[in-house]
């Protein structure tokens, strides 16, 4: 989609300087993703990629998680600890979910990346550290410093370069591509020997729920519905309930009173389907480029779809 290659057009600017980068975005957009992404087209692709999550470290275990510590600093630290620093040192460190950060290690980490450099917990003794910062969160960082939840000074030195991920509802162009790839993933992953595809009723449930998970949800549906699936064929039974029940193609869109006795799900989301088609082609005067485009699917589709019809 053109919001995408805006992100990846970006992406590659950012890459090649060694400014701090904040990516932001819903839970599930591909955060982590991107920061690799940008990390393989920087001049530290070399150098070690360090992903840590902010939020799911224990508080009192930060610091050290963080800059290391000797032995001895404190009760259980029987050996010298190298810290996520220490291991980042001469490529990137990625901190997920920045926004998690305690107030305290706030401070700390301010200072390691406008110093460059760090104090092992229980050392007297600072050292320098070349390490490039990404940092990623799903919350409003501007709400959290104006409410005092997060240091002012440290979100200015992490925002310099900032990439924001819209949410997968709002780039429907990347769905067939997103679709195809985590068929091809997933049934890999799987150990299945087969081609998967998706039935036309199910993809278009798939191409209209909302995905409040995003990309990551999209990719824990494909398999699951892949390892449900007969014959090499995603169904709408498939489907978990959350994406294949009526309201996933809309609320109010089928008829309240198609009951069991006139049809099952799949016969009135076809028939809703069928509706739809026949008006965007109506609205467009013929037109079946401009309809499918209006319908948010590919000019095969609609194709393979008004023969589906006809059959």
């Amino acid at each position: 989609s053109e919001a995408m290659r805006q992100v990846d057009i970006l992406a590659g600017k950012v890459a090649r300087t060694e400014g701090t980068v904040l990516i932001t975005g819903d839970s599930g957009t591909g955060k982590s993703f991107l920061a690799k992404h940008i990390h393989r087209l920087s001049t530290r692709s070399q150098g070690s990629f360090v992903q840590v999550n902010c939020g799911a470290i224990p508080e009192q275990l930060l610091e050290s998680e963080f800059f290391g510590h000797v032995k001895g600093a404190f009760t259980g630290a029987d050996r010298n600890q190298k810290g996520l620093f220490h291991e980042a040192d001469g490529g990137t460190l990625f901190l997920d979910e920045i926004s998690e950060l305690p107030m305290a290690l706030q401070v700390k980490l301010l200072h390691a990346i406008e110093e460059k450099e760090i104090r092992t917990v229980g050392s007297q003794v600072s050292r320098r550290v070349d390490v490039r910062i990404l940092a990623a969160t799903n919350r409003d960082m501007r709400q959290m410093v104006s409410q005092g939840s997060f240091r002012e000074d440290l979100y200015y030195r992490l925002n310099v370069l900032q990439i924001h991920l819209p949410a997968l509802r709002e780039r429907p162009d990347d769905f067939p591509g997103l679709l195809n790839y985590f068929l091809a993933l997933e049934s890999s992953r799987l150990g299945l020997d087969q081609t998967y595809v998706v039935d036309p009723t199910a993809e278009e449930v798939l191409a209209r729920h909302s995905w409040p998970g995003n990309i990551r949800e999209l990719q824990n549906v494909i398999a699951r519905a892949l390892v449900l699936a007969d014959d090499g064929r995603i169904q709408l039974s498939d489907l978990p309930d959350q994406v294949s029940r009526a309201d996933a193609v809309g609320p109010g869109d089928l008829d309240a009173g198609h009951t069991s006795e006139t049809g099952n799900l799949r016969q009135q989301v076809r028939e809703f389907e069928q509706r739809l088609i026949m008006e965007a082609i109506e609205q467009s005067g013929g037109d079946r480029q401009h309809a499918a485009r209006s319908l948010g699917i590919g000019l095969s589709t609609l194709y393979r779809k008004l023969e589906d019809m006809n059959a």
